[in-house]
């Protein structure tokens, strides 16, 4: 009978690739559930990190900290997607910047050896590794191209399409920081944005 786990990483994976359920119920097999309380760190800047992590509940955002130690938040990850893959986001096994939960969370963690091996033994794993590693790119293009070539205005207009009511779910001081922007502007763009409706 298919666990309530496996039919969660079933969906997940179904978003970037078709995957058997067979390679699915082998990952499921090796990962384990961690809850997460709000504010909470996954992960933490220059610690060890070997896991390769799905989110099946909750809002992570990945962070660092700026010269004068303000928080910088620069990717949002939602329920039912893949965390950046452990390759892009550590270096020799540390973790590059911080991973925390906005809201009580759930994720499913797999070690990064064993999904290495079920990748190389699955055809349709693999190339579910290969569409993730490629959204992600996608994602930090755009994130960049919208910084250099679109007003705050638009970029929160882009956020909201892209994150659809988030915004009534986290604080808006984090949107900012992740738009570039103050938390006034941001509540003066919110405002404009209204009243243009």
């Amino acid at each position: 009978m298919e666990s309530a786990l496996t039919a969660l990483l079933a969906t997940i994976m179904q978003r970037y690739h078709t995957v058997g359920m067979h390679a699915v119920s082998l990952v499921a097999e090796q990962a384990t559930v961690r809850n997460l309380a709000r504010d909470e760190h996954l992960a933490s800047s220059g610690t060890p990190d070997q896991c390769e992590y799905f989110l099946l509940k909750g809002i992570l955002h990945r962070h660092v900290l700026d010269p004068s130690g303000e928080r910088v938040t620069s990717a949002f990850h939602v329920e039912g997607s893949t965390i950046t893959p452990h390759f892009a986001r550590t270096v020799n096994g540390r973790s590059m910047f911080d991973l925390q939960a906005l809201e009580p969370s759930q994720i499913a963690a797999v070690p990064v050896a064993t999904f290495d091996s079920l990748r190389y033994a699955h055809e349709d794993l693999r190339v579910f590794g290969l569409k993730v590693v490629e959204q992600e790119l996608i994602g930090t293009i755009r994130q960049a191209v919208s910084f250099r070539e679109r007003s705050a205005r638009d970029r929160l207009i882009d956020f909201r399409v892209e994150f659809p009511g988030l915004e009534n779910r986290i604080s808006h001081a984090v949107i900012a920081s992740y738009l570039g922007i103050t938390p006034v502007s941001f509540s003066r763009l919110r405002k404009e944005l209204a009243r243009a409706h």
